[in-house]
């Protein structure tokens, strides 16, 4: 009888609890989207200096505009359709990332997100709202997830990346007032952005995984002449 010792990961760097304070960090920072979106809801002049503009940002080198739309909202509707999964993600990102990649890295990214977007749109448009950044946030999350969570094999890992993806992400409908290229371009900035995390972090990543050895007894049988 041989016996084979097996490995599993039983913990990883996600199977703890997120850092102290996250969602009050979430909670905050859904609350200084609501802010100033009031504000440029009581003053049209506050929100066109806002709004990403092409023109204005391209020509007249407003950049300042990349980063106020994120924090504006055209609507209360609008904005309650981007403050729960902002919030949702804030958590996450902040919990387990901490403040270099919620709130500073992905705000920074959220502004590029915006430019890279207003580069394929027309003069007249006004670009706002944080809808780039939650897509920037979601891929940044379900990228770290497949590349972290190794307790689940990469097929269950990636069935469930794409379960939630399609589930969260995708629009129930069409609306020619959303920017759906901008949540294709944050998308893809999150999950460049999540590799680029992942590659510098990964030694403190892999040291926290917790093996976990299991003993099994095989049977060895040898057959003599008859």
């Amino acid at each position: 009888m041989d016996s084979i010792i097996t490995t599993r990961i039983k913990k990883t760097f996600l199977s703890e609890k997120p850092r102290e304070l996250s969602i009050l960090i979430a909670i905050l920072s859904t609350l200084i989207l609501l802010f100033f979106s009031a504000l440029c809801w009581k003053d049209q002049s506050l929100y066109l200096w806002s709004a990403a503009i092409p023109e204005n940002v391209l020509e007249g080198g407003e950049y300042w505009r990349l980063w106020t739309a994120v924090l504006v909202h055209a609507d209360m509707r609008h904005f309650l359709s981007n403050a729960i999964l902002f919030g949702f993600f804030s958590y996450l990102l902040y919990g387990y990332f901490g403040f270099g990649v919620f709130p500073l890295l992905a705000f920074v990214f959220g502004g590029v997100t915006n430019f890279v977007s207003i580069l394929t749109y027309p003069d007249h448009i006004r670009l706002v709202g944080a809808s780039g950044l939650v897509y920037l946030m979601a891929g940044f999350w379900l990228t770290s997830y497949l590349l972290i969570e190794r307790r689940l094999g990469l097929k269950r890992r990636l069935l469930h990346a794409l379960g939630v993806g399609l589930i969260v992400l995708m629009p129930t409908s069409l609306q020619s007032n959303v920017s759906y290229r901008t949540h294709a371009i944050g998308l893809v900035f999150g999950i460049l952005l999540a590799l680029i995390v992942f590659i510098r972090m990964k030694d403190s990543i892999r040291s926290a995984e917790v093996l976990e050895y299991e003993l099994e007894a095989t049977i060895h049988s040898e057959w003599g002449p008859n």
